[in-house]
């Protein structure tokens, strides 16, 4: 998480180690949902014999939104930190933001189409469905186990259950609702104190850090749709 803070003072080393150490337990709480692993090459069969499009045009709009938001979501790289006049600030505060608002409709926003429980549901049915004649029916071939379309299923449910319980252990409601996207009264007392304390650079970087693990959680979620979502982005000409 940090570049080099052995020359900081005591208190602000303090203060990053504990929100390190905060983020790993969470992620490692998170981890602990996902009970199946998986190793080895797979595959993904669509299959459709209805007489409907493969996709209906909400869905369609929902894959291509998740996609293209999924491929530009910045991940966390690490803390910048520089002196003024003996005061040290979060020099990249200003990609930590970008990064907080690029992920909102992804784990903030329910009624969103790419609201990631949204995501898991549209990928949940079409692996459900056995039937083609019904509509579209994914299945998932292992190179050496076949079919294994049940156990990926089980292994996107924990996916998605880590996000959850990532969710359930942080604040991103009061990040964007009292700062970033909306300034809701009830978050400004809090908001106030924090901002001009300084405490409010360790909320940023605790929940920033944690969004790179909830991106690796939907990898497979963004596998599946990016094989339905079609054209790709164009060139400028």
């Amino acid at each position: 998480m940090e570049q080099n803070i052995k020359n900081l003072p005591n208190a602000i080393q303090l203060k990053i180690s504990d929100t390190e150490f905060e983020v790993n337990k969470i992620i490692e709480e998170a981890r602990g949902a996902q009970k199946l692993n998986l190793t080895g090459e797979i595959s993904f069969r669509y299959q459709q014999s209805a007489p409907m499009d493969i996709l209906t045009t909400f869905e369609r709009a929902q894959s291509v939104c998740f996609i293209s938001r999924y491929e530009f979501l910045p991940i966390f790289n690490g803390i910048e930190i520089v002196e003024n006049k003996g005061k040290f600030h979060l020099n990249n505060i200003a990609f930590i933001r970008h990064i907080l608002n690029e992920y909102r409709s992804v784990i903030n926003n329910q009624g969103d189409s790419v609201y990631y429980t949204n995501i898991h549901n549209l990928c949940y049915l079409k692996l459900k469905n056995r039937n083609p004649q019904a509509g579209l029916s994914i299945t998932v071939n292992h190179e050496k186990d076949g079919d294994i379309t049940e156990t990926f299923m089980k292994i996107l449910g924990e996916r998605s259950k880590s996000i959850k319980i990532i969710l359930g252990k942080s604040e991103f409601g009061y990040i964007y609702n009292g700062i970033l996207q909306h300034s809701d009264h009830k978050y400004t007392e809090r908001y106030w104190e924090e901002y001009y304390t300084g405490e409010l650079n360790y909320v940023f970087i605790k929940h920033a850090a944690l969004l790179g693990y909830i991106k690796e959680c939907l990898y497979w979620h963004y596998k599946i749709l990016n094989q339905l979502t079609f054209p790709k982005l164009g060139p400028l000409g």
